[in-house]
């Protein structure tokens, strides 16, 4: 039904391809401000055998599944509830469950998780309800995701939750380059259970409510935290994996986009949580924070798995343009070299960090490209000066 586009080579190039193999990948909008960061992971290619596989990844919403997704190569839902809702309209799923069947990938992340799901095998709530009628059950697992719990974790985020906790590997897997564990921020994504074919890759290895307690909170003439909120998800799947007819699916209830902080700690305080709603909310402060690219080689080989592509490295890349009046800079993490075009010429190669260069008056359209051995990523801003 769907191929992967094979194109010339034309226009960002890693010096020893010939080809280009182009990956469209359909990622679910959603309003929650990680959709920006997995967008950013996918910013990138790499070469193999002398093929280059770069990645293409545009936003779609409901209108575009309706529509059919005959023209793309994998679907990844994240931290959207959209979906849930979305699903409950016959011809959304329909047309989600047709498309993995045929071949498609389907990456879940937190929500995305919940939506492959079983949904819940004790529902309480009424999203719960809602969830149970919406989710594809593409996969046989139930979830642990409780309102009153876990969802508390997003429910409650001010917008800074790097919170880490570590997922241990069950057994090795070539995605995760045959680690043992991993730290992956958590944003309260579910712990999943009861599956039987299945694949379980990872499981919770903490507890979040350990690692970072949160309260609720009440005003007696001041704001006081009056009880705990409970998390049980020690010891569930974290991360599986799991064919559909013809298509891979694997879903994570972690966020592997978000750059986790170690040895943070929780500072609760009555804001607006990253929906705009009032209430007391959280960030997760202090601490070290590893690079924006820790996780995201994670998030690059798992669309070269579902979509039956040679692996991409297991490495950090990433690159930021930022500007002040006409020079442009460039943060990277893990790169070479970094190629600068301005309005779509080269303009100039710098191999020496801080990476950067002059560009003249005017508007400007910036293309800076990191490279890192086999791969490149790549960011792209209007500048104006």
């Amino acid at each position: 039904m769907r191929v992967i586009a094979v194109m010339a080579m034309l226009f960002l190039t890693l010096p020893t391809a010939n080809e280009v193999i182009e990956i469209k990948i359909a990622l679910y909008d959603s309003i929650s401000p990680s959709v920006n960061l997995i967008e950013r992971a996918f910013h990138y290619a790499w070469e193999k055998n002398g093929v280059e596989y770069e990645m293409k990844v545009d936003r779609i919403d409901y209108k575009d599944v309706i529509n059919g997704l005959d023209e793309y190569d994998v679907l990844v839902i994240g931290a959207s509830g959209r979906q849930y809702f979305h699903g409950l309209i016959p011809k959304w799923k329909e047309n989600v469950k047709k498309f993995i069947e045929n071949g498609g990938g389907y990456i879940g992340i937190c929500g995305g998780a919940n939506m492959a799901s079983m949904g819940y095998e004790k529902p309480k709530y009424v999203l719960d309800f809602i969830i149970n009628i919406a989710c594809l059950k593409i996969i046989d697992a139930y979830i642990n995701d409780d309102q009153n719990e876990e969802w508390q974790y997003l429910w409650k985020e001010a917008g800074r939750s790097n919170i880490p906790i570590k997922n241990e590997f069950v057994e090795k897997h070539p995605i995760f380059n045959n680690e043992t564990c991993r730290y992956i921020t958590y944003g309260g994504g579910p712990g999943m259970y009861g599956v039987k074919k299945a694949r379980a890759i990872a499981l919770y290895a903490e507890e979040p409510m350990k690692i970072a307690p949160l309260h609720y909170w009440i005003w007696l003439g001041k704001w006081i935290p009056y009880k705990i909120i409970k998390t049980d998800i020690k010891g569930y799947y974290s991360i599986l994996e799991t064919e559909y007819g013809k298509g891979k699916v694997i879903v994570f209830g972690p966020h592997p986009e978000i750059p986790p902080r170690m040895n943070g700690s929780v500072n609760e305080f009555f804001g607006l949580s990253i929906y705009g709603i009032p209430r007391y909310v959280y960030s997760w402060e202090g601490g070290e924070s590893f690079n924006m690219s820790y996780n995201w080689w994670i998030l690059r080989r798992s669309i070269a798995y579902v979509c039956n592509l040679p692996f991409p490295p297991a490495e950090e890349l990433f690159i930021y343009l930022s500007h002040q009046n006409r020079e442009v800079e460039a943060y990277v993490e893990n790169a070479e070299r970094v190629e600068f075009y301005v309005d779509g010429s080269l303009a100039f190669i710098d191999e020496n960090p801080p990476f950067k260069m002059t560009i003249d008056n005017g508007r400007h359209i910036v293309r800076a490209i990191a490279y890192k051995n086999n791969a490149k990523a790549w960011d792209e801003q209007i500048i104006e000066v």
